[in-house]
This record gives structure tokens, sequence and C-alpha cells, in this order.
């Protein structure tokens, strides 16, 4: 992925959070860009459970939305500390992908459309997940079975098979 950063003194991108109503709004009109990550950990490729809404209940790969003004890769990097604790590193673009769900986080009913830039990279340190995210899963090539498979996202499953290739 390039980014274009023109050299300024002052970041002029950076903004502070939005409102909530503001955001909530957005998220009902807009397709929210996204990446997430697909991290070698323990000998294979971490997932968690999602608990919140879109994808609640449904095993994940971390991530979530890019902030503004900040490098791909240092946002992934943020978003990967808050939700589970771990620095990433040997960072490697695997595709984009688009997620559409039925539900949202704020009772729109307007449904998640997200387009998502998808990454590998090495996870290190201790594992600890916020309150967005349990039951992690450390997913070994060898125990990747077709019906393990089939009881996945296909969003997660294609990028899931990318990157497993890549431990």
């Amino acid at each position: 992925m390039r980014e274009y950063f023109p050299k300024s003194k002052k970041n002029t991108l950076k903004a502070p959070k939005m409102p909530l109503n503001d955001y909530i709004l957005s998220h009902r009109h807009l397709v929210v860009a996204c990446h997430d990550v697909f991290i070698a950990y323990q000998g294979g490729i971490l997932l968690v459970l999602r608990d919140n809404k879109p994808a609640k209940g449904i095993l994940w790969p971390i991530g979530g939305r890019i902030e503004r003004g900040v490098g791909i890769e240092k946002s992934l990097k943020i978003k990967v500390k808050e939700e589970c604790g771990l620095t990433i590193s040997k960072i490697k673009e695997l595709g984009c992908g688009r997620t559409l769900f039925v539900e949202d986080p704020f009772k729109h009913n307007h449904g998640t459309d997200t387009l998502n830039i998808v990454f590998f990279a090495e996870g290190h340190g201790k594992l600890k997940l916020n309150k967005l995210h349990k039951d992690p899963v450390i997913i070994i090539k060898k125990k990747y079975t077709p019906k393990f498979s089939k009881s996945l996202a296909p969003y997660v499953r294609n990028f899931l098979e990318k990157a497993l290739k890549m431990v």
C-alpha cells in the first residue's frame, strides 16, 4: 500500500474524537475504512471471538477503523496494542476485502459496511485482550481442517488461508 504524506510541520489531518452522534450518522451512511491483521503468534495465527457487533460471536482477526492522519502501519500497530497487548513486526499486506453486516453496533438498523486492508504480521509479547474480545484461538496449519474452515466467515477463511502459508 502506497501512502502519500506531504512534508508539513503540522499534521492537520489529526482530529479530536468525533462526537458519538456524528459518528453514528457517518456509520449509518458511509463505508468505514478499516485494517485487519492476521498475527503469527505461538506457532499459528491468532483469531479472537468478537464480543461486540457487528461480528459478535464470530472468530475474527485483530483490527478495526484506520486512525485518521496516521500511516496505515502505525495505525495498525496502535490498534493491535489496544486490542490484544501485542506488538507486531514484519508487516505484509495480504490484500483488500469488504465486509457487509446486517447488524451494526449502534442500533441504527442500516448495518455495517467496511472496506478492509488486510495484513499479516508477527506478534510479540504477552496476549492481553481488551473488553471487546475474548477466547483467543491459535490456528495451527496441521489442525486447520475442512470442517473448521467451513465454520469461519468467508472473509476470515480467505485471508487466514493466505496467512497460514506465511507461518
